[in-house]
């Protein structure tokens, strides 16, 4: 029987090692599995604590993203300038 989980748990811990950080996205291409399977099993690294996530940015909207995606980004970063109140005053 195939260990499946032991290989790519090694094929990833082994491209991080020889590459260095690397998005899941190039991370699937290089494995050649989806980035979904990539994620989830990044995932499953982290809490075994055998892989760090060392940074996390926002993806880019493509340069032709709709005025609502827009409008929603602007009311976001309004609302977290906006300083937070206890007790619902």
């Amino acid at each position: 029987m195939i260990d499946w989980w032991s290989e790519t748990e090694q094929a990833i811990v082994g491209s991080l090692r020889s590459v260095g950080p690397m998005s899941p996205e190039d991370l699937a291409r290089r494995l050649g599995i989806s980035e979904g399977e990539t994620t989830a099993f990044l995932c499953m690294l982290v809490r075994e604590k055998k892989i760090a996530i060392q940074l996390v940015g926002v993806k880019h909207a493509p340069a032709s993203s709709s005025p609502r995606g827009t409008a929603r980004r602007r009311d976001t970063a309004t609302a977290l300038r906006r300083p937070a109140h206890a007790g619902g005053h």
